[in-house]
């Protein structure tokens, strides 16, 4: 993804203040703050938490952005409406917000990213009499040091799609999102990890009710390792440029698994996630969907690459009588 930055306006919304502290005009960026913006719009761009939502048809913030081309006078309505929610609600985190115009790949988008305080402590030297001393001191509005904003809105100016991670707070006396409902006045939907996690679950489940003997699948592939090592394996293939195809999963479960289509797809429909969806995974998520895990009663864990739980030249899977599962592992180098 080539991510281009036009400009970047930063206010700080510290609720412990009656006001926010807005900005008139947008920040001098040096090739440090530049690399800094450019890889927390990435990073949340391929986050897994992120939603994909639209703008509801009487979303305030949607009408304001399609009228307001200022982008500095727009910025400051954002971080007002944000300074508000924080005054009603003070479990939201203080933070400073900036607010990007940008492109991704040529698309023009503007980004809202809240940067959540960190307590710490930074260093203070004092001179008393003829000598000097050094103490820590504690600061509380310390920034992130690693490129990631807790909460973010990345809307896509050409089609009006919103790419929002938000967290839950107490408001009014209950944990509820409060970026989608009560700022931007957009869908909710579900996080791209709980996407990933409702094809995986709602796959695996359907293939152990199709086939509940491994005689049962004389025409799959082996799945020694487990119902869940076959199925896993077969949607983290379907990965490309870290997006998952619904449609692709579906057409893997149809012919590697067809008895269990039909309740894959039913089952499927129930959790939220669409036919034509395409779910974004991190490259860390992908990278547990390669190996199973097996752990012994006594907790000594293995883990294997999940492609060689299908082999038997690498492995053996050894069932019992008693329906336990033994593990042979072979080729060992000590």
């Amino acid at each position: 993804m080539e991510v281009k930055i036009n400009q970047v306006v930063l206010h700080l919304l510290d609720p412990g203040a009656s006001e926010p502290v807005l900005s008139d005009r947008a920040m001098d960026m040096d090739a440090d703050l530049y690399e800094y913006y450019s890889a927390t719009l990435e990073r949340a761009f391929a986050s897994d938490e992120v939603k994909n939502c639209r703008f509801l048809p009487d979303s305030a913030f949607a009408a304001e952005m399609a009228q307001n081309q200022d982008f500095i006078d727009l910025s400051r309505r954002i971080a007002g409406v944000i300074f508000e929610q924080m005054l009603q609600y003070q479990a939201i985190p203080a933070g400073d917000l900036a607010v990007v115009d940008f492109t991704a790949d040529g698309v023009p988008f503007y980004g809202v990213l809240k940067l959540n305080y960190r307590p710490g402590y930074t260093h203070h030297t004092e001179l008393m009499g003829n000598g000097r001393f050094s103490s820590m001191v504690p600061q509380r509005t310390l920034l992130p040091g690693t490129p990631k904003a807790d909460e973010a809105a990345l809307i896509d100016r050409a089609n009006g799609t919103v790419r929002l991670i938000e967290k839950k707070f107490t408001l009014d006396d209950r944990k509820d999102f409060y970026l989608s409902t009560r700022v931007f006045g957009c869908t909710e939907a579900l996080q791209e990890k709980a996407k990933l996690k409702a094809v995986c679950e709602t796959a695996v489940a359907a293939v152990k009710e199709a086939y509940p003997e491994p005689e049962a699948l004389d025409d799959v592939p082996p799945f020694d390792g487990g119902t869940e090592t076959a199925v896993e394996l077969l949607v983290r293939n379907q990965a490309v440029d870290n997006q998952i195809s619904v449609e692709d999963v579906r057409e893997r479960i149809r012919e590697n698994f067809p008895l269990a289509a039909p309740k894959f797809e039913e089952a499927l429909a129930e959790t939220g996630v669409q036919e034509n969806d395409r779910v974004t995974v991190t490259p860390a998520r992908i990278k547990k969907l390669e190996s199973r895990s097996f752990k012994t009663e006594s907790g000594i864990e293995i883990r294997i690459p999940a492609e060689l739980c299908s082999s038997d030249d690498a492995v053996e899977f050894i069932h019992s009588a008693t329906g336990g599962l033994s593990l042979l592992i072979k080729d060992v180098l000590v």
